[in-house]
């Protein structure tokens, strides 16, 4: 592993030199006495001339249905799919123009721009997201925008930005209720005190939510709910003095949640007669985590024109989920191993020493016995009907620190803005899954003892040395940004089952990106980009990184009430990459497969017009709307289930062709009124063309949401929201086990009070 005290010296000589640079290059332009927190895009107004596509969403739009679940949030923004799961987004699925949804692990999730996946590099499927209901806004990244913020730029970035320090006493108290035994709970304060020559502010955010959950056990009167709680503290000082102002952030942060979710879902028919069901085998499953953050943000305004930030950062994530894995199979002789989870047989086809999960639940009639196991129908009195009930305990860490140096200069006509930037990133995951044996009696499920050994014991580490530079040009109406982004990875595997055998892993990369924004006339602008788009392959998995080329071009419209904004994307993969998780029958847990290539291609659109009506009164009307076009480019044969024997034009799965999300309603001086409808189109969930009804896919659907706000005076505001109105559950996804439903009809009420 790098050594971090060496490239932490490295920063600081290049921080040096850049402020040397600096003093060169001074200009007669104004600048505040105090660095001010800002958005990474700019903010909304920004965006719309960024020679990038980007979307903004800000505090009203998270506030609109008080929603915890970024994945509702994420509804806004086209060109992002969501793969659902536990129906109260407990750990999103996220893509981006076409970048595989599974548990967000092709997008770079940042905290005020800093890594906040709980390994980004080593192990980037994130198990924790930061809480979205306190947030102050939403940043989305695509195209050029991204290639600062990897180590993912195949799809793009996420942003969460959290609130800013308050300049006068400012909080909030805040409960929400609804069905099921939803709470929620929120309490916020903060203050800034004027010092001598400076200032000194802070706050303190706290959030507990929690609900009973809308599925039902059998044979149980366990909840199948959750709990929350997220602490968090900033405190911010900054300087007032006319010379060399700077301020530093420092961010304190804890979160905890204890879910009884599962990954096991239902057979079709199952689901057709009760989708909020649930099975016997899951009574024990749970979920626990705790995360703790310390971030530190330091902005120095070494000349007028020129700035130089330090994020440094240390994130620690420690969950265990305790869940149904299926009928438990005992380790085979190192003779007898094999990647399948029953011996394979000559004929090619899998023995009947332990029925694989999946195998039941697509054909239960065949598999009766197991499937009344299931259920609690039926007693375990075989070996092979143990029941393995595993506790995949995982630690995982990162820690970096990072420079940024941002130069602003005008020659002639033409104005710059020039940013170099370097970061140092170490983060490990370690895992050690321990089989707990179980046995179906009387429809309950009895412990009978631990494995003999872990099923998985390893550890994973990479250290990372990532380089950027981008220049931005203003000239009259055009505006020209072009970066460059460099990545170093160095990472090791190490499998304490197998000896402590050791396995390593190298890769560097250049990511070049060019981006382009001409305001052709006072209401149209035209854009267009390109960018290599990256993903790394996890050391020790054989498989190539994730790489393409990624194209976008379209315009942006706006005239008075109407803001119109149509994007078209085409992404080149010349390499596509699956991971394993448990929830694969044919592969090994963590395995990498290289897809080749792919062509992902689509467009993006959101429009928006407000219609003025008398005494005040506002019809808001948007659009958000995505078009793609998946498929492989090649044909090849896989052991990752989602993908199979491959054939040029296959499909990629959980990729709908159409999504849409329109929105209307009213608003009035104190009240207003919101009436949304979301559309998905069918997916597929294996890789396939032509007839839909040869492989499983989801069906399309449209749900319902409303919301009504009123708020009489600048204290109090009070929230009624109906969130799928018509009560539709549908099949979202049949993984990682089965059929699985999103949220039937929720009610909630809220009422904030802000002093």
């Amino acid at each position: 592993m790098k050594n971090l005290f060496l490239k932490s010296l490295l920063s600081v000589a290049v921080a040096q030199s850049l402020s040397a640079y600096a003093d060169h290059g001074e200009s007669d332009s104004s600048s505040s006495n105090i660095i001010e927190e800002v958005y990474v895009t700019g903010g909304a107004e920004a965006i719309r001339t960024l020679p990038g596509s980007a979307a903004f969403l800000d505090e009203e739009a998270i506030k609109a249905f008080d929603s915890t679940d970024l994945t509702d949030v994420l509804g806004q923004v086209p060109g992002v799919y969501i793969r659902f799961e536990d129906g109260y987004g407990l750990r999103p699925n996220i893509g981006i123009r076409g970048a595989t949804s599974d548990r967000s692990q092709k997008i770079t999730l940042m905290e005020d721009g800093i890594l906040i996946a709980p390994s980004p590099y080593s192990a980037p499927a994130a198990y924790y997201i930061p809480n979205v209901n306190r947030m102050d806004a939403v940043e989305v990244f695509k195209g050029p925008s991204s290639i600062q913020y990897g180590p993912h730029t195949v799809g793009g970035a996420l942003n969460l930005v959290t609130r800013a320090v308050p300049e006068s006493p400012s909080g909030e108290i805040a409960a929400t209720v609804g069905n099921d035994g939803y709470q929620k709970y929120r309490a916020f304060y903060g203050n800034t005190y004027e010092l001598d020559g400076s200032r000194l502010g802070f706050w303190v955010d706290a959030l507990r939510f929690s609900a009973d959950g809308f599925k039902e056990l059998d044979n149980h009167n366990k909840d199948t709910g959750f709990a929350r709680n997220d602490i968090n503290a900033k405190l911010q000082w900054q300087t007032t003095e006319a010379n060399r102002p700077q301020s530093l952030v420092i961010k304190l942060g804890y979160a905890d949640e204890d879910s009884n979710e599962t990954y096991l879902g239902l057979t079709d028919n199952d689901f057709n007669e009760n989708p909020v069901r649930r099975y016997s085998a899951t009574s024990e499953d749970q979920f626990v985590s705790e995360h703790t953050q310390l971030h530190a943000i330091h902005s120095l305004q070494w000349t007028e024109n020129f700035t130089l930030t330090t994020r440094a950062y240390i994130n620690r994530f420690d969950r265990d989920w305790q869940r149904f894995d299926g009928f438990f199979q005992p380790p085979f002789d190192a003779d007898n191993s094999t990647n399948f989870p029953c011996p394979e047989l000559a004929s090619g086809e899998i023995s009947d020493c332990t029925t694989p999960i999946q195998n039941v639940l697509e054909d239960p009639e065949r598999y009766a016995y197991e499937y009344a196991i299931l259920t609690g129908q039926q007693d375990g009195l075989r070996e092979a009907d143990i029941i393995n009930v595993v506790s995949n305990d995982r630690a995982y860490g990162s820690q970096g620190i990072e420079l940024t140096g941002e130069q602003h200069w005008v020659t002639g006509s033409a104005e710059h803005t020039a940013s170099v930037g370097i970061r140092y990133h170490e983060d490990y995951v370690e895992r050690n899954h321990q089989p707990l044996l179980h046995r179906m009696e009387n429809g309950r499920l009895v412990f009978i003892g631990e494995s003999e050994s872990p099923s998985d014991l390893n550890k994973s580490e990479v250290s990372a040395l990532a380089l950027y530079a981008n220049h931005e040009v203003q000239w009259d109406k055009l505006k020209l940004t072009a970066g460059l982004r460099f990545e170093d990875i160095d990472g090791t595997r190490t499998d304490f089952l197998n000896d402590n055998s050791l396995e390593q892993g190298e890769h560097s990369v250049i990511l070049p990106g060019v981006g382009a924004f001409y305001q052709w006339s006072d209401t149209l602008g035209l854009l267009v980009g390109v960018n290599k788009g990256f993903s790394p392959s996890v050391a020790g998995s054989g498989a190539d990184p994730e790489e393409s080329i990624n194209y976008e071009y379209g315009f942006r419209y706006e005239n008075n009430a109407l803001t119109t904004d149509v994007i078209g994307f085409y992404s080149d993969y010349s390499n596509l990459i699956a991971r394993c998780r448990a929830s694969e029958s044919t592969c090994v847990q963590g395995e990498e497969f290289n897809g080749g290539e792919a062509i992902i291609s689509g467009v993006e659109i959101t429009s928006s017009y407000a219609v003025e009506l008398p005494n005040t009164w506002t019809i808001p009307f948007s659009l958000t709307y995505t078009y793609t076009d998946a498929a492989f480019d090649n044909t090849f044969e896989s052991r990752f289930s989602q993908w199979g024997n491959v054939a040029t034009g296959d499909e990629l799965p959980y990729t709908p062709a159409h999504q849409a999300k329109l929105s209307t309603g009213v608003e009035a001086n104190n009240w207003s009124m919101t009436l949304e409808s979301k559309f998905v189109s069918r997916m597929r969930e294996v890789a396939e063309q032509g007839d839909f009804s040869n492989s499983p896919f989801t069906r399309s659907h449209t749900l319902w949401d409303a919301a009504l706000r009123y708020t009489p005076n600048d204290n109090w505001d009070y929230l009624l929201a109906l969130e799928n109105i018509f009560d539709k559950q549908v099949i979202v996804s049949r993984r990682p086990f089965g059929a699985r439903p999103n949220q039937p009809r929720s009610v909630k009420a809220g009422v904030t009070y802000a002093f």
